[in-house]
């Protein structure tokens, strides 16, 4: 291994990533469910934002599987930054949902 810290890194990262996608199809379910059930005709625009980010949910995972790809290259940095790109989606996901929160009380 180029960086075995590195390595473990990512390891446990892509590990993380895979076990959530188990999780995955019961979410989707249950958020479509939710989906289908909150009135808010007000925002749709939250509402579709947040069906497109758990749509497209497993792509991010798949992506960033590429990081294996920069570590063997040698590029480490872009080789964290790939691995990590799967917080982007929690991130807006979670903004997502905190500004409907605030906004439908």
């Amino acid at each position: 291994m180029k960086n075995p810290k590195l390595a473990y890194r990512l390891i446990l990262l892509n590990i993380i990533y895979g076990l959530t996608l188990f999780a995955y199809p019961f979410v989707l379910m249950m958020s479509l469910y939710l989906y289908a059930f909150r009135e808010s005709g007000t925002h749709p625009f939250l509402d579709t934002t947040a069906a497109i980010l758990m749509a497209t949910y497993p792509f991010g995972v798949l992506f960033s599987l590429i990081c294996w790809v920069f570590y063997h290259a040698g590029k480490s940095k872009w080789a964290t930054a790939t691995a990590n790109l799967m917080l982007v989606w929690a991130a807006a996901f979670l903004i997502v949902v905190l500004i409907s929160d605030t906004m439908f009380q």
